[in-house]
């Protein structure tokens, strides 16, 4: 019996230090570069909250969660390489950059105040100086990869114009047309049997000469319809699709007959319109000049990552849910999920780039955790969305 209590003391003494020394456990050495098992958990743990964060389909969730601990494990082991990287080439971050570096995410967040800083971090659970060690280690990846990677990435113009020549069809641009409306409006304007009556008076003042907005003016004013709204330039599928039929064939100048959609009664005037076409090589130059860069650059990186990783010194124990960890190295990066501690792309810019929300919020909300360094390059800035359907 007393042996049995002896037993039970010196586990209860020594647990704390034992679980301490799981946790301390490391589980991948790049050169002078370690992380520990607390580590990967941490930065998993951060990744499944931030997928279970988000509204997706259930199937692409549960991938997601299912390649977690490859894709956290792999992600280190890059990060690893170019930190180590970093320090053999003696790449030194000055505070002035990190200045900078914090001042571009205030304002991506619509941060004015110390106040609302110290309360988004807070709600981050992190502090002022977690945030500025993170970004101060993601702007000297960023370096290693200006110095030691971009430089590799030319193309020839003649390269440019060869894939153009080869992509034609890729480039044409849909027939579009340049569109303004008025709304005879449901809520607050006039009757429902008086609408109709509205926007035919409109409709026949627009058809004798005058402008648009000039047959509307009394009406707006009294807030029976809208003033006129420019819709812009659109294509095929951008409208209501009643909206779109009845204006798409419409000549210049004319208005369509009233169609009821959401609001009230439309009536949409034809202002301009363009066939479909390719457009010329020095129109889409720059956009295939991205697009290659980005092409090149993913090849080069990949080849320089392979290069770092046969000139170092590697030992690599991940926990069993990560043991595959290098099919995610071969693969494409883990598809972008804004926050996720996992590999996304980041630009190769002085500043980490730090994605603001979809609406941008008049008080700041958590901080995201700056993204780790990825492999791949900066995405092209996409288009600009077409107008929203009416």
């Amino acid at each position: 019996m007393r042996r049995t209590v002896v037993s039970l003391i010196l586990v209860l003494t020594l647990a704390p230090a034992l679980h301490a020394e799981v946790l301390n456990r490391i589980v991948l050495r790049i050169n002078d570069r370690i992380a520990t098992l607390h580590d990967y958990q941490q930065r998993r743990e951060e990744m499944v909250r931030e997928i279970l964060r988000r509204e997706q389909d259930p199937d692409e969730r549960q991938r997601l969660l299912g390649q977690a601990g490859e894709a956290v494990f792999a992600d280190m082991f890059r990060e690893l390489l170019l930190e180590s990287r970093a320090d053999q080439l003696g790449v030194e971050v000055n505070d002035a950059q990190v200045d900078a570096a914090v001042a571009q995410l205030k304002q991506s967040y619509n941060i004015k105040s110390d106040q609302e800083f110290a309360a988004a971090l807070a709600q981050s659970g992190m502090t002022e100086q977690q945030l500025r060690a993170q970004l101060r280690n993601t702007l000297r990846i960023q370096d290693v990869r200006g110095r030691e990677v971009q430089s590799r990435v030319k193309v020839d113009e003649e390269d440019l114009r060869r894939y153009y020549r080869k992509n034609l069809e890729q480039f044409r641009q849909p027939e579009q047309v340049q569109l303004r409306e008025v709304v005879v409006l449901e809520e607050g304007g006039a009757p429902a049997d008086e609408r109709p009556r509205i926007a035919a008076g409109i409709r026949a003042k627009v058809a004798t000469g005058a402008a648009l907005a000039d047959a509307v003016a009394d009406y707006a004013q009294k807030g029976v319809t809208s003033n006129v709204i420019e819709l812009g330039w659109v294509s095929p599928g951008d409208l209501d699709k009643n909206l779109e039929t009845a204006v798409w064939k419409l000549p210049k100048g004319s208005v369509s007959e009233p169609v009821a959609a959401r609001g009230g009664l439309h009536l949409v005037q034809v202002i301009d319109r363009r066939e479909s076409r390719i457009p010329e090589f020095s129109e889409v130059q720059a956009s295939i000049q991205q697009r290659e860069e980005d092409r090149v650059f993913r090849d080069e990186i990949a080849k320089y990552m392979s290069e770092l990783e046969k000139k170092s010194l590697i030992v690599a124990n991940p926990p069993e849910e990560a043991a595959g960890f290098r099919r995610q190295l071969a693969a494409a990066p883990i598809e972008d999920v804004e926050g996720l501690g996992s590999a996304t792309a980041a630009p190769a810019a002085t500043t980490p780039e730090i994605k603001a929300p979809a609406t941008t919020p008049a008080k700041p909300s958590a901080l995201p955790t700056p993204k780790p360094i990825d492999t791949t390059p900066p995405e092209a800035v996409p288009p600009p969305p077409p107008p929203p359907a009416r």
